[in-house]
């Protein structure tokens, strides 16, 4: 059973060392999103424009994260993904800006199964 894969790390730097990690497993193709945390939220409304221009909101909504979601084939492919992440972010169970979370999707359309095994050279 195919398996939802997400990480969210603290820099593009971070994610793009994972995403090199994670290629040699076949998981590879990955959704980024630009990720702003909770507590960097002002507590003050934004302003909201009436009509249909765009402002710049400043600092209190920058992006401070980067959420990583992928598709696993199934979970040994998982496993891989959480040991491939954390040679290169550490334990993340001690870290305080990354996290890593897994769940079984019954039900996928479109999405192909890549040979096991790895392509990189460590």
């Amino acid at each position: 059973m195919p398996y939802m894969v997400m990480l969210v790390v603290d820099s593009l730097d971070q994610s793009d060392k994972v995403l090199a990690a994670w290629k040699c497993i076949h998981v590879d193709d990955i959704v980024l999103l630009d990720s702003t945390c909770f507590h960097r939220l002002s507590k003050e409304r934004p302003h909201i424009p009436m009509r249909f221009m765009f402002e710049n909101l400043g600092d209190r909504h920058r992006q401070c994260t980067v959420t990583m979601l992928g598709l696993a084939p199934d979970e040994a492919t998982v496993q891989q993904c959480l040991a491939q992440a954390e040679s290169v972010l550490g334990d993340l169970d001690e870290a305080e800006n990354a996290a890593f979370a897994a769940w079984p999707l019954p039900i996928t359309k479109g999405f192909t199964k890549h040979p096991q095994g790895k392509v990189c050279a460590e």
